[in-house]
């Protein structure tokens, strides 16, 4: 299953909200898994992006559906970023 990562720049709703981010990432969590796919990982960072997040997802149009979700409830900013395993990179080579 395809592998996406996503970017998230917390908007200044989304700072005032932040209290409750595990509630929102575990709502999305579900959303996914209904959708398909798989959280691999979700991560508050530090520097440039306030979280990171790791999904599998059937495909793009999957990830894209997803994504507006998110951006409308107005907490977030998001870049999401196809990644391709090792493997996958083989066989675009060949």
């Amino acid at each position: 299953m395809p592998a996406y990562v996503t970017l998230f720049k917390w908007t200044e709703q989304g700072r005032k909200e932040v209290g409750s981010l595990p509630d929102r990432a575990a709502a999305v969590t579900k959303r996914v898994e209904a959708a398909g796919g798989k959280i691999l990982g979700n991560w508050v960072t530090m520097g440039r992006f306030d979280q990171v997040s790791v999904v599998e997802a059937p495909d793009d149009e999957t990830v894209a559906k997803l994504a507006m979700i998110i951006a409308g409830r107005g907490n977030a900013v998001t870049e999401t970023l196809r990644g391709f395993t090792m493997e996958e990179a083989r066989k675009l080579l060949g």
